[in-house]
């Protein structure tokens, strides 16, 4: 089995530099990730590894980032979830569903 690769690039100076990057299988999640995710998630990760250097953060903060990080690719890679995600959104965007304050009351809170 082919270890997993990352297309990675970027826009310097009108050029496009694109690199392809071997990463570890722990990371294979990673392909799951949408584009705007993915832009998002690689944002992120650096804007925590100067906390994380400066011991402002702690390996904990990086596994549970990665760990929620994951969680969003995962459910990405399940077209029935994301199926009824998009027509649960379709279901409040028309105006069903119920408020948080509804279902409080009806289980009791």
């Amino acid at each position: 089995m082919k270890k997993p690769k990352l297309v990675v690039g970027h826009l310097t100076k009108d050029e496009l530099l694109v690199k392809s990057i071997t990463t570890s299988k722990h990371f294979d999640w990673i392909k799951w990730l949408q584009p705007e995710e993915f832009v998002e998630f690689f944002a992120d990760l650096l804007k925590l590894v100067k906390p994380i250097s400066e011991g402002k953060k702690d390996a904990a903060t990086l596994s549970i980032f990665l760990s929620e990080w994951r969680e969003t690719a995962l459910i990405n890679s399940e077209p029935d979830v994301l199926a009824d995600i998009a027509e649960a959104e379709q279901e409040l965007d028309a105006g069903g569903g119920k408020s948080w304050e509804q279902i409080k009351q009806e289980i009791g809170l």
